[in-house]
């Protein structure tokens, strides 16, 4: 049924269809063509430590692709894309005005130095150029002609405008330029959604940048300078520690160059004072070595203040990736190196989450246990190096305490000087020493490299724009014109309540359906007016063949016609099955019982002046009440001016005994009653009746008004009832035949008692 409801709606479809395909091409004509710019970044493999709690949580999620999601949320990171898109000055956007549509462009006729684009964020002016010196600058009511290169007052910021010589046409005539102003924080926001971070090979480390831009070169220079900044970031980032080291290291050069100074000018000043010119051998011996070995317990004591310093800092557990590292104090403990620069690497790292607003990152839960982790090996690396550094402390003072007593033996002046001496060269040490390290900081700081290298820059060259993707478009279209239409049918077809198909009838109710009644299409009423081959005809026939089968040993048959309410053809229903039976031969009347809102005589050309209600209340003659009409075996009787109370009127001694004398005459009596869900003349009727007639129009009749015919028939109130399917359209696929009537019943629903 709802495949031929489906062909009967074709022209629905095409029309659809036509109408999803112009709205595609205007799409595909009218949007802004987007091109896509690709960079490839090459990510070098890193050794994190894996605790005991990663084994056991969380061995589903290897250490290469946290490095990867963790690169991918570094470049898409808010600092990054704001200071690449300050640099690159794409917070002044150019847009080429054309003949269809206005789009951007990186390179525009003109180009706009501005003081301050903060202030004009949000604003958008048009410039158009006049001459090779003029231009003409529009905004809203304000037009002002200036010179290239002039500069003059816009918003309180100072504006520049120069042509861009780069800029090459085709045709005589510079097409005008809009430049808007944009808010860079906004700007970035915007531009952190349009990145897209991907991996065509999962096996690799390589990450794939790309975006979308409606001036291809527009999107590669912000590619290749996203690129180069992130790489920069990442060297900076990894001599933050070395920085440090150097910083300290300088300011401690300082104060020891002062201290050797003023050394240098003590020892002078002693001399001159005491005459010594030289120390003896004995005294140099002694003093030589009393200053190796109190240059080594400067060194050590040295180490010592650095386990104090790593341990107060640990615990303060603030800025971790500032923490100096062992090699610029001296320190060579391998493990202990190696634990502080994966914890600064870590830090680093998580810091880089975090300011780019990553604060929910399950990558930052993961750097918070590595680095728990590493604290507590650290402290425990401290704690022991500490402890065998004290053992060395103690061995090198006992060793200067003995050989100070061997001074002893020395003159006070020489032992004085030795003393002094000695004070110099110490601190001469520890300043060679701290210049090395500074020098090994500066190099180590020079040699980092990132982690990142750009496999495939971004490169222009002329393609195919990505969006909107033509072909694609016009499928859809295609596509949804079909779908919408069958959607909505889809739709009716659920929510609608009203009988259409037979399935529909046999569903809603268990009374046997008598006939199907197609539609009319030739805009008259009775049969007699209609080709005798109409489908229309044939389904009355089959009416009145299937009423004779049932009613075959009764020589007078009665026949009540009703419906739910009015609309739903019951007059044109008795009076063509009146005109089919006359036809065959039978002596047929047609009652119009109706005495509410009476039709019949409208429909055979007659007055309402004399009928039913002449005979009840006027005491008419029966013959003078039954009119002939142009069709031989048929009259009829109009039910006449409107009773003042309908319902006792066929209760009336006088209407039962026009009922039997009819019955007597006519070998066919059909009463044309009202709608028996409104009142309930029908029921007084169904006493005079053989069969009841039910009719049912198609996509009129609502299925739950049946529920009060269902309900009489189940208690045996209403006699036998048939249906009767009217106004059946044609493709509807109800039951062979494609059927249809539109005739219009005018019945109102305002019956009174």
């Amino acid at each position: 049924q709802f495949f031929f409801k489906l062909l009967k709606n074709w022209f629905f479809f095409v029309l659809s269809i036509i109408l999803c395909f112009l709205i595609a091409f205007i799409y595909n004509r009218y949007s802004h063509e987007l091109y896509s710019s690709e960079t490839a970044i090459l990510i070098k493999e890193e050794n994190t430590i894996i605790s005991a709690s990663d084994l056991l949580y969380e061995n589903s999620l290897s250490n290469k692709q946290k490095s990867l999601e963790n690169k991918t949320l570094m470049l898409k990171s808010f600092p990054l894309v704001y200071s690449t898109l300050k640099e690159l000055k794409y917070d002044i956007a150019y847009f080429i005005v054309g003949n269809i549509m206005v789009s951007e462009s990186f390179h525009a006729p003109v180009i706009v130095e501005c003081s301050n684009s903060k202030l004009l964020a949000g604003k958008s002016v048009n410039i158009e150029v006049v001459s090779d010196t003029e231009f003409l600058f529009k905004y809203n009511d304000i037009e002002l002609k200036k010179s290239f290169g002039e500069q003059f007052d816009f918003y309180n910021t100072l504006l520049i405008v120069n042509r861009n010589e780069n800029y090459k046409i085709s045709h005589v005539e510079i097409p005008s330029t809009v430049v808007k102003f944009r808010n860079l924080v906004s700007l970035s926001q915007q531009y952190q959604n349009k990145i897209n971070i991907y991996q065509k090979d999962k096996k690799s480390t390589v990450i794939n940048v790309s975006i979308l831009e409606e001036d291809q070169l527009k999107g590669v220079y912000f590619l290749n300078k996203l690129t180069e900044n992130y790489i920069n970031q990442e060297i900076e980032e990894k001599n933050i520690a070395s920085i440090n080291t150097v910083d300290f290291i300088n300011k401690q050069l300082m104060e020891m160059s002062d201290y050797l100074s003023l050394i240098e000018q003590r020892i002078q000043d002693y001399k001159n004072n005491n005459n010594i010119t030289d120390l003896s051998l004995k005294a140099q011996s002694i003093y030589s070595n009393i200053v190796t070995v109190e240059t080594d317990l400067a060194k050590q004591r040295r180490v010592n203040s650095y386990y104090n310093y790593l341990e107060e800092y640990i615990q303060k557990g603030e800025d971790l990736e500032g923490v100096r590292v062992p090699t610029s104090f001296g320190v060579d403990d391998a493990s202990l190196n190696l634990l502080i620069t994966q914890l600064v690497e870590i830090q680093i790292k998580k810091n880089i989450l975090l300011d780019g607003g990553q604060i929910n990152n399950p990558a930052i839960a993961q750097y918070n246990r590595e680095t728990k982790q590493l604290l507590l090996n650290l402290l425990e690396a401290i704690n022991s190096s500490r402890s065998a550094n004290i053992v060395i402390i103690r061995d090198l003072e006992s060793r200067i305490s003995d050989m100070e007593e061997e001074l002893g033996d020395i003159p006070q002046v020489e032992r004085e000087l030795l003393s002094i001496e000695r004070l110099q060269s110490i601190s001469e040490n520890i300043y060679i020493f701290l210049l090395k390290k500074r020098a090994e900081a500066k190099i180590t700081s020079s040699s980092n490299v990132s982690d990142s290298k750009i496999l495939e820059p971004a490169r222009y060259f002329p393609k195919s724009p990505v969006f909107p993707n033509k072909r694609k478009n016009y499928l859809l279209a295609i596509i949804f014109g079909f779908i919408i239409p069958l959607v909505i049918m889809l739709i009716k077809e659920i929510i609608t309540d009203k009988i259409v198909t037979r399935l529909d009838l046999e569903r809603t109710t268990d009374i046997p359906i008598l006939a199907l009644i197609g539609r009319n299409y030739s805009g008259h009423n009775l049969l007699s007016q209609q080709s005798p081959k109409s489908s229309v005809f044939e389904g009355f026939r089959a009416l009145r063949s299937n009423l004779n089968f049932m009613n075959i040993k009764s020589d007078t048959k009665t026949y009540l016609v009703t419906s739910s309410v009015s609309g739903e053809g019951k007059t044109y229903i008795a009076a063509n099955l009146g005109f089919v039976f006359a036809r065959s031969g039978k002596k047929t009347l047609i009652i119009g019982a109706d005495l509410r809102r009476p039709k019949l005589y409208s429909d055979f050309g007659l007055d309402n002046n004399t009928g039913v209600t002449s005979f009840l209340f006027n005491n008419e003659d029966l013959k003078s009440i039954i009119r002939s009409t142009d069709t031989e075996n048929l009259d009829v009787i109009v039910s006449g001016p409107l009773p003042a109370n309908p319902a006792d009127a066929l209760l009336m001694e006088r209407f039962a005994n026009m009922m039997q004398q009819l019955k007597d005459i006519y070998d066919i009596i059909i009463l044309d009653t009202p709608p028996i869900g409104l009142v309930a003349d029908a029921l007084t009727l169904s006493y005079y009746s053989d069969t009841n007639i039910y009719v049912v129009r198609q996509d009129y009749t609502r299925k739950g008004l049946l529920s009060y015919i269902n309900d009489m028939q189940k208690n045996k109130r209403f006699g036998d009832v048939h249906i009767v399917l009217n106004d059946m359209k044609e493709g509807s696929g109800a039951y062979g035949y494609g059927y249809g009537y539109g005739y219009g019943y005018g019945y109102g629903d305002n019956y009174g008692d």
